[in-house]
């Protein structure tokens, strides 16, 4: 009897030590897999955007009408299984129209998705509450705490979102003036919810953040 127990002592011993093994590594991998600077990171983009272009065939091509027009409808989505930490979908205007494509990998508290419309791409790499965003290949800015910050030492305010999280909409201000209110994904109702009501014209770098703040949005749903 006592051979026995310490020969299972020993076999609980070695599962212990080699379960301790496999989280450091999977841990150490996963702290260079999701570094933007890594090449881990950028075979992780790689292998996201050969997905999206399957999820990106059908896209309605982008005018300067879509980004008010935007719902917060998807279709044809792929939730994460057993056997993969990997989504996908698309967005729809209000009349059904599938105007962006997404992907996006989750490995515990972070997330990358790559986002298509038919003229342009973004990445978000959300990490706690915080989330980079690139815009073509370029950094776009730091989302944190509803403030969108330029890249670089200088960290100036491109756009700020006064969330409200009991509010059905919160204002977006770009500059000194609102631009935009933002549609809580979480409070909307109705068959064919807009994502944003667009309060004034914007030139195209206003497109970008507010449609950048609402796909960063489109997130929490």
């Amino acid at each position: 009897m006592r051979i026995l127990f310490s020969f299972l002592t020993i076999l609980l011993t070695m599962a212990f030590f080699v379960s301790g093994v496999v989280y450091l590594i999977a841990r150490t991998f996963g702290k260079i897999a999701w570094n933007p600077e890594s090449k881990a990171f950028k075979r992780m983009l790689e292998r996201l955007r050969s997905q999206l272009n399957k999820v990106a065939t059908d896209l309605v091509p982008w005018d300067n009408e879509m980004l008010s027009l935007l719902s917060l409808n998807r279709i044809n989505e792929k939730k994460p299984g057993w056997f993969s930490n990997v989504s996908s979908g698309q967005i729809t205007t209000i009349y059904q129209e599938p105007v962006v494509a997404y992907v996006t990998q989750t490995v515990g508290k972070t997330s990358v998705t790559v986002v298509r419309t038919s003229d342009r791409e973004f990445v978000l790499r959300r990490k706690g509450k915080e989330t980079e965003i690139w815009l073509n290949n370029k950094p776009l800015g730091l989302y944190v705490d509803g403030v969108l910050l330029a890249p670089g030492k200088g960290s100036n305010m491109l756009a700020r979102l006064e969330n409200k999280p009991e509010e059905v909409e919160s204002p977006l201000v770009l500059g000194d003036l609102t631009a935009a209110t933002v549609r809580n994904p979480k409070r909307a109702d109705g068959p064919n919810p807009r994502a944003l009501t667009l309060l004034r014209e914007l030139d195209p770098k206003e497109e970008s953040l507010t449609l950048a703040i609402a796909l960063e949005q489109l997130q929490e749903k």
